[in-house]
């Protein structure tokens, strides 16, 4: 396949070539010739002229490399950038096909190895083969940004997954919600409050469920209801409450993706046509909507449940938290002082309950 030189690398070597004839000509008026060398690249370092533009920063080195590219010679392309074009779109370093499938098999692990370690190993193991000539780090890494910068689809999904391939790459849609009207949708969601209460059948703490509907044009909770745990009576008993405090019944639920959301209760009319009896989301002529799994983007009542923690489960004296993460300190290990202090809050609030 015929080598590509692209009009970039013609410009460098152009560049160079002008650079070293300017370089030559300073020198004649000195007769310090180190001395002219260090000042000629400092002149050029903090200018901003042409060349500076096209060359970036130079060193003493990389003026007598190029002069002694050229080897007495004119001829530009000596001095081009060494960078292999197969075409166009298709750049390639002076890595060849061994080289390039040991990196990469090493960058596109799901383990994620950083950039130097990959290129650490592939090093070694390019020793252990017994190849004499190592490339530079800097190519490996040209290398590198060149393909994550071309293959980005390529370098997320091997390395984060397909999740993030959605999240990062993939299209999206961008929904209007100001064509809406109140009412017309309901996005349904369970939520595992943080804090504890009493357990009414077996007298011990428990963190209960909270089961909302949200109006997607207000973003209005309207409807929830509050229970041990996320069933079809919890969710059908949230629904009847947001239909009588809308006072209609809306067009569309967009829910979440749950067993509990998912019951025949709400939506098969099959399993219950023979005995007489049909989903109540298809009986009141509501659509059913489910979000998709682990998005919880998607659900904009993920939105108030967070404003919800913040603003209300926090501020609770049994406030355990969502996650191991985020428990209270007094939750934590030999947390003595917290233990105590939160033991003697609760102690105050149930007397002032009780002189109440």
């Amino acid at each position: 396949m015929a080598e590509f030189t692209s009009e970039k690398s013609k410009q460098i070597a152009l560049a160079r070539l002008d650079l070293i004839h300017k370089w030559l000509e300073f020198r004649k008026k000195l007769t310090n010739k180190l001395q002219s060398d260090y000042d000629f690249v400092k002149l050029h370092n903090t200018s901003n002229a042409h060349l500076y533009k096209i060359l970036g920063k130079i060193s003493r080195g990389s003026l007598h490399r190029w002069l002694s590219m050229l080897n007495g010679t004119e001829d530009y392309t000596k001095l081009l950038p060494q960078y292999k074009y197969s075409s166009v779109n298709d750049y390639r370093t002076i890595l060849n096909d061994e080289e390039i499938k040991i990196f990469m098999g090493l960058l596109l692990h799901p383990n994620r190895l950083c950039i130097g370690k990959a290129i650490a190993l592939t090093k070694y193991k390019l020793k252990e083969q017994g190849q004499s000539f190592i490339p530079a780090d800097i190519t490996f890494r040209r290398y590198a940004k060149w393909f994550k910068d071309n293959n980005y689809d390529k370098w997320v999904l091997a390395r984060d997954g397909e999740k993030a391939l959605s999240d990062k790459v993939e299209p999206y849609i961008k929904r209007d919600a100001s064509l809406l009207e109140v009412g017309d949708i309901l996005v349904a969601d369970g939520h595992k409050l943080a804090f504890q209460v009493i357990n009414p059948f077996t007298g011990k703490p428990c963190r209960a469920t909270l089961v909302g509907f949200l109006d997607w044009k207000s973003t209005a909770l309207v409807g929830y209801e509050i229970m041990l745990e996320e069933n079809t009576q919890c969710i059908a008993s949230a629904l009847r409450n947001a239909i009588i405090n809308l006072d209609m019944i809306p067009k569309i639920v967009y829910q979440d993706n749950g067993r509990a959301f998912r019951a025949k209760y709400f939506t098969d009319e099959k399993g219950f046509g023979e005995l007489g009896f049909y989903g109540l989301y298809a009986k009141l002529g509501i659509e059913t909507v489910f979000a998709r799994p682990y998005n919880a983007r998607s659900k904009v009542i993920e939105r108030f449940f967070k404003e919800f923690q913040e603003g209300f489960e926090k501020l609770m004296p049994s406030y355990v938290g969502s996650s191991i993460i985020n428990k209270p300190a007094y939750l934590k290990r030999n947390e003595k002082f917290h233990s105590n202090l939160h033991n003697a809050l609760l102690v105050g609030g149930v007397k002032r309950a009780q002189t109440r």
